[in-house]
């Protein structure tokens, strides 16, 4: 078969050769063993072969040569693009396509998984000049967002590149889900505060006149044709907000995982109105059922910043219109699935409530609010949940404070060190002060909900725990020797450590270890904890309608419970601390899908009847030491009055009369 191939061979390369050539096939030369050795011809074919291929590669044109000689703009371009692939210009070959195009799939691939942003934002200035481009690409991805959301959302100027700090910006947006003839009277509102500088709330409409559940809550209300069937905006609150400037990044690493395609967002400049007085709640509430369910997809941000928010929301059932403001705001990531515990545990939040300041942050004393309640670590025997402790320095008693809780032995008052050992990486403390009492009674049972007025500051420390993906790097490690010490067979145990009983580590020794294993391997869900100070100040309570049905309160106790809320005219604080399972908050979007309002109303009502049997008991205890003085005293004149009669006669015989006198 090789003679075969090496004879065709040389029938092609044989027109090359000329006769003196072809007459030096046979020649003998002087081996290096002395003897005399024959030359095949074909292999003296291809050694001329590689001499004339050395001799054309040496003599190849440069690409000055090539641009040289062309001729035209197209040519010379063509020389330009084609020299520095090949370094030489030949015809294109398949396997030069092939490679090309691979080269630029793999290349454009990796650009657009690792650099979404600065892609898109390349595609948005190359389009930049075209108007109309434009306007289509901010049709298309707002009949995206409103496919996606539910709610309109509309683009009302240019999608723009923010080449400076690598993000795509969105000027003026708006964003609503609400029939047109409300946000048309929203609108003409607006417009007559800021002709007139009026800050009186809107006019009433249907809702604010109708407290009762009966009547018809979209009576009053205006659907065109196309919102007549549309059940969400029959059933769910209306908003309309405008955005003033959004900037987003983009990561499709991130949408491939099901984590959505935006990385970070910016928002600055949120105005607009949150209605809700149209809804109604028919049955019984269940939180579980109206908690989110996870849809692949769901924006889970990496960072999210939000500047100069200010709307106003509606409440049912007539209650007043109040505003809520953003100063500043930070979280470092910000998911839908667990929005309602992302903000309890941001980073930093700076606004307004209903015109009261909050706070959420990162404190910067170790000390807890539970801090003087020392009786939480005490090892001593007697105390009680009631035992009052005073929450301001030199730990004087406070005969209105309290502290409740039925899982304060377990956690005790966590100092930084104590809260990392039990794996919680930091502490976030939300403040608020000055709150007026109709936000915290409404839909609340027991002694909260009978307070009619009043204000209350409220306090709280909340243990953020750590994520599986944040474990300490050394307690990895120790659960991996533990692991590997289980396949040691050793006749007695062997003890390793630094001489710290918290590091000894046993090898060996069959079940000496078995315990300490155990603990390691043993590891409970960790638990949400909320150490909350509440300062109710000048409030008023009244006699509930109806008995309540509560396992901590008798119906004994509702009269004594609304007279102690009356007589406290000053502060009544109440320290209580809520532990919750972190499923809870999956898919809460508030403090009510979380059952978090319920544990702490729960906890409030007993903080309230504790203090009232703790004034009842200091009342008997004050009526028993004025009986006793009063026994004391009149005892003690008997005794005077007895000994002057009996041991002092020459007193009287001094006075002239006797003590029969």
């Amino acid at each position: 078969m090789n003679a075969l191939k090496a004879g065709r061979f040389f029938q092609r390369v044989r027109p090359l050769f000329t006769q003196p050539t072809r007459r030096r096939f046979l020649y003998q030369s002087l081996a290096p063993g002395g003897f005399f050795a024959y030359h095949h011809p074909d292999t003296v074919c291809l050694q001329q072969l590689r001499q004339v291929h050395k001799t054309a590669v040496n003599n190849r044109p440069t690409k000055d040569e090539l641009l040289a000689e062309a001729r035209g703009f197209l040519e010379r371009c063509k020389i330009r693009i084609k020299y520095p692939l090949m370094r030489q210009m030949r015809p294109w070959t398949l396997n030069d396509i092939t490679a090309m195009f691979s080269w630029l799939f793999l290349g454009q691939s990796l650009w657009l998984l690792v650099g979404t942003t600065s892609f898109f934002s390349l595609v948005l200035w190359l389009g930049g000049n075209s108007r109309q481009f434009q306007e289509w690409i901010a049709y298309r991805i707002g009949q995206y967002l409103t496919s996606a959301t539910g709610a309109t959302v509309v683009f009302e100027s240019a999608i723009m590149p923010n080449w400076k700090d690598g993000k795509i910006r969105f000027n003026h947006v708006h964003i609503y889900r609400m029939p047109r003839s409300e946000r048309e009277k929203f609108q003409r509102h607006a417009a007559m505060i800021q002709q007139t500088e009026d800050d009186q709330p809107m006019i009433q409409n249907k809702s604010n006149n109708s407290t009762s559940d009966d009547d018809d809550p979209l009576m009053g209300v205006h659907f065109d044709d196309d919102e007549k069937d549309n059940e969400v905006l029959r059933t769910y609150m209306w908003f309309d907000l405008t955005f003033e400037r959004v900037e987003v990044t983009l990561s499709l690493l991130r949408w491939m995982d099901g984590k959505g395609l935006v990385q970070s967002a910016d928002v600055k400049g949120v105005r607009g109105v949150v209605d809700r007085r149209h809804v109604r709640w028919t049955g019984e509430y269940d939180p579980v059922a109206a908690r989110h369910k996870y849809t692949p997809g769901d924006f889970e941000l990496a960072k999210f910043t939000l500047e100069d928010l200010l709307i106003t929301v509606y409440q049912p059932n007539g209650f007043r219109p109040y505003p809520i403001s953003i100063f500043q705001a930070q979280l470092d990531q910000f998911r839908k699935q667990w929005l309602f515990y992302d903000i309890l545990c941001a980073t930093s939040i700076v606004g307004a409530f209903d015109k009261c300041l909050f706070s959420v942050h990162t404190p910067q004393l170790e000390k807890s609010i539970l801090e003087q309640s020392g009786h939480i670590d005490s090892k001593k025997v007697g105390f009680r949940s009631h035992d009052i402790y005073h929450y301001y320095p030199f730990a004087k008693p406070d005969p209105n404070g309290v502290v409740v809780g039925g899982e304060t032995a377990q956690f005790g008052v966590l100092t930084d060190q104590g809260m990392r050992k039990q794996g919680y990486k930091r502490k976030s403390r939300i403040r608020i002060d000055g709150v007026n009492i109709d936000h915290i009674n409404r839909g609340l049972e027991g002694p909260p909900g009978w307070i009619t007025s009043g204000i209350v500051d409220t306090c709280a420390d909340i243990y953020i725990p750590q994520e599986a993906s944040e474990a300490d790097s050394t307690e990895l490690l120790r659960k991996l020797v533990y692991e590997l010490t289980d396949s040691i067979e050793l006749p007695q145990p062997v003890m390793l450590g630094a001489g710290n009983s918290d590091d000894l580590l046993v090898v060996g020794g069959g079940n000496a270890n078995k315990q300490d294993q155990q603990q390691v391997k043993k590891e409970e869900p960790k638990k949400f904890v909320m150490d909350i100070d509440f300062r109710f100040k000048d409030t008023k309570a009244s006699v509930p309608l109806t008995t309540p049905d509560l396992s901590y309160i008798n119906n004994a106790m509702v009269r004594p419970v609304v007279a102690y809320i009356n007589r406290n005219k000053t502060i009544v604080p109440i320290k209580c601390r809520v532990v919750l399972d972190l499923s809870n908050f999956d898919g809460s979007w508030t403090g009510y899908d979380s059952t978090l309002i319920d544990h702490v109303s729960e906890q409030l009502g007993k903080g309230f009847v504790d203090l009232t049997m703790d004034q009842q008991a200091h009342n008997r205890r004050l009526k028993r030491i004025g009986y006793w003085s009063l026994r004391e005293m009149l005892r003690n004149i008997v005794s005077i009055h007895d000994m002057m009669r009996v041991s002092s006669r020459g007193f009287w015989s001094y006075l002239g009369t006797s003590p029969a006198n």
